[in-house]
């Protein structure tokens, strides 16, 4: 089954990666990542932009049907956002959770773990 590994942050996860345990942090994270790519679990993983630099797209006034309009930055009332990604193939749910686990940002953050659907809606 497929699954995506949402990686949560926040200023103090970033703070951490470039402060003294920045070194350790990217170490557990080699490790996992070496591990995952041997294994062949993974299928694909990407880090985002500060959220500074997006925009997000919802209905003008927050009026269904409304003209959408874009305005700066991922401004949810939510002290977390989504800083970056991994897809995982994995045997179980619970393999899927021990890679969520072991990366660092599980203990600063959040990390999700959400099943993949299929094009026609069912779990991969």
């Amino acid at each position: 089954m497929k699954y995506m590994l949402l990686i949560y942050d926040n200023a103090d996860t970033r703070a951490a990666f470039f402060g003294d345990e920045g070194d350790q942090l990217m170490a557990e994270i080699n490790a996992v990542m070496k591990e995952i790519t041997d294994s062949g679990e993974l299928i694909g993983t990407q880090a985002l932009a500060d959220p500074s630099q997006s925009k997000t797209v919802r209905p003008r006034d927050g009026i269904k049907g409304g003209v959408p309009i874009a305005t700066d930055g991922p401004f949810a009332e939510a002290k977390e956002h989504l800083g970056g990604y991994l897809m995982v193939e994995c045997e179980t749910p619970e393999r899927a959770l021990e890679i969520a686990t072991r990366w660092p940002n599980s203990r600063f953050g959040a990390m999700e773990v959400r099943p993949i659907l299929s094009q026609s809606g069912e779990e991969m």
